[in-house]
């Protein structure tokens, strides 16, 4: 069973299906359960709001001791952003800190990016499809494991352990977004 955090901003419908298509059960949850072993938290919005709603539905501190405890996690696109420490789209509000390093502004002409980029370290997934104005900046760049390019060359996918996230969805990169969320996920359980 892969247990989805519901922080109250992101569409969990297109993931669940993702999921059911590759023969995976999942369970969507706006508290934190006693246990899990692979998580999946989604985002879409403002950083200091999906942080916020962590902090009240009491997942914070529940996804780190998950995390450091082995668990799976995987962030996807604001996901991927809460699992850094901080965002300067919302100064002061408190990202989980599970990787080192922070969120900011997307140097592009126009922001929001929105549509298809080629991923760069990913050959499993040539293109995906995106829809975001902010990227992460890691402390450590050796957890960067894929890039994409509009505006400027940016981390789209960040690997460390048992932690993994994407800034692109992988639920709507069609096939091979399919089949490269069934490798971040290992065998689900």
């Amino acid at each position: 069973m892969i247990t989805i955090v519901d922080s109250g901003t992101s569409n969990l419908r297109s993931l669940q299906n993702a999921l059911r298509r590759l023969g995976w059960e999942s369970e969507v949850r706006q508290a934190p359960p006693s246990a899990a072993s692979t998580l999946i938290l989604p985002g879409v919005g403002a950083f200091g709001h999906a942080a916020e709603s962590l902090q009240l539905n009491g997942w914070h501190e529940w996804l780190r001791s998950a995390a450091a405890s082995g668990a799976r996690l995987v962030g996807i696109c604001l996901g991927m952003q809460l699992l850094f420490e901080s965002s300067e789209e919302s100064p002061g509000a408190e990202g989980l800190g599970i990787l080192k390093g922070r969120v900011r502004r997307l140097n592009a002409r126009k922001v929001p990016h929105i549509g298809w980029a080629r991923l760069r370290g990913v050959d499993a997934l040539p293109w995906a499809y995106f829809a975001h104005s902010y990227v992460a900046e890691p402390a450590d760049p050796s957890i960067v494991s894929g890039w994409a390019r509009y505006g400027e060359e940016w981390p789209a996918v960040v690997r460390a352990g048992n932690v993994a996230g994407v800034q692109f969805h992988p639920e709507k990169s069609q096939g091979p977004g399919l089949a490269y969320l069934r490798t971040l996920l290992g065998d689900g359980s």
